[in-house]
């Protein structure tokens, strides 16, 4: 009986060993906190409002993105070819997720950058850069 209970343990720490988060390849996580996913994604940078809002985007759309953003409205980049769009988010509390890209509002740009899935949402910070 002793025997039976101790490879019933045995088999039951395994599993959770296993089961854990922390064992899958490629998930980043540190204490249970999300770290992101390297990423580079190529693709427009947008109003995230006037784009599912209104369907605005492109070169006519650029002064009113940068007034946007200057409000205080998160920068986006959408990847047209996939038909998917990332909200850009801050790296540290306090700072400003659109400083990296605001010169580039409605133009095709690359970025690297750490990405985040949470919830069907898609976000990113942006650590580089390049414009196409």
């Amino acid at each position: 009986m002793r025997k039976y209970l101790t490879n019933v343990v045995g088999v039951a720490l395994i599993a959770i060993v296993f089961s854990s988060p922390l064992s899958f390849a490629g998930e980043e996580t540190m204490g249970g906190k999300d770290m992101g996913k390297d990423v580079t994604i190529s693709g427009r940078v947008v109003d995230p409002a006037c784009y599912t809002h209104m369907g605005m985007k492109g070169p006519d759309h650029k002064e009113c993105a940068v007034m946007c953003a200057k409000a205080g409205q998160a920068l986006g980049i959408l990847d047209e070819q996939n038909d998917v769009l990332y909200q850009v988010i801050e790296g540290a509390p306090g700072t400003d997720p659109n400083k990296p890209i605001i010169g580039n509002a409605e133009d095709v740009i690359t970025v690297k950058g750490k990405l985040f899935e949470k919830s069907g949402m898609k976000a990113l910070i942006v650590t580089e850069v390049s414009a196409q």
